[in-house]
């Protein structure tokens, strides 16, 4: 498995999760299983986001929002 860092939005926020999967589309699905309501999803290998600051990515993906 994998570790990955699931950016996501519901109706009520925006978070980042972590999540241990087998490939992006199983973190989206297991993420999906706590929260149901997901609206806007993307997923970040953890390996791709060394040196980063999770919640400037956040911060940045949030205000990219088109």
């Amino acid at each position: 498995m994998t570790a990955f860092s699931v950016f996501f939005c519901d109706a009520e926020r925006c978070s980042i999760q972590p999540v241990r999967a087998m490939d992006p589309d199983h973190a989206i699905a297991k993420v999906r299983s706590q929260v149901p309501q997901l609206r806007r999803v993307a997923v970040v290998p953890d390996a791709l986001l060394e040196g980063v600051d999770p919640q400037q990515l956040l911060q940045e993906w949030i205000q990219a929002r088109v």
